[in-house]
């Protein structure tokens, strides 16, 4: 998924989740070292992962996004609630591209 589509879907998720266009956008990067973990607290916000590694597993209470598994029949981008992000490699550090969707107070 690049950029403009998850912008794209930002919109469409915070319209079904009753927030319309009372929300803020966050573009973020982080870097995992190998075979370390991320967790991101994100208890009411949706993050939509961009260009995922294939060593780049992921998962929350919507779904799990892991490439190398043959097992999984819907690799989930769309994350909600607490999210975890694990880099598998064991040699290389990854970047990590995801748009944080922010719902604001009303």
């Amino acid at each position: 998924m690049n950029e403009g589509t998850a912008i794209e879907f930002a919109r469409i998720t915070m319209k079904e989740l009753g927030v319309c266009e009372n929300y803020t956008l966050r573009y973020r990067q982080v870097q995992i070292p190998p075979f370390r973990k991320v967790e991101l607290k994100a208890s009411n916000e949706v993050i939509i992962l961009i260009q995922p590694s294939y060593y780049l597993k992921a998962f929350s209470k919507t779904g799990i996004l892991n490439r190398r598994d043959r097992l999984i029949n819907e690799q989930q981008y769309i994350h909600r609630g607490r999210t975890v992000i694990i880099n598998e490699s064991s040699r290389s550090y990854l970047q990590v591209k995801f748009l944080q969707v922010i719902p604001l107070k009303q």
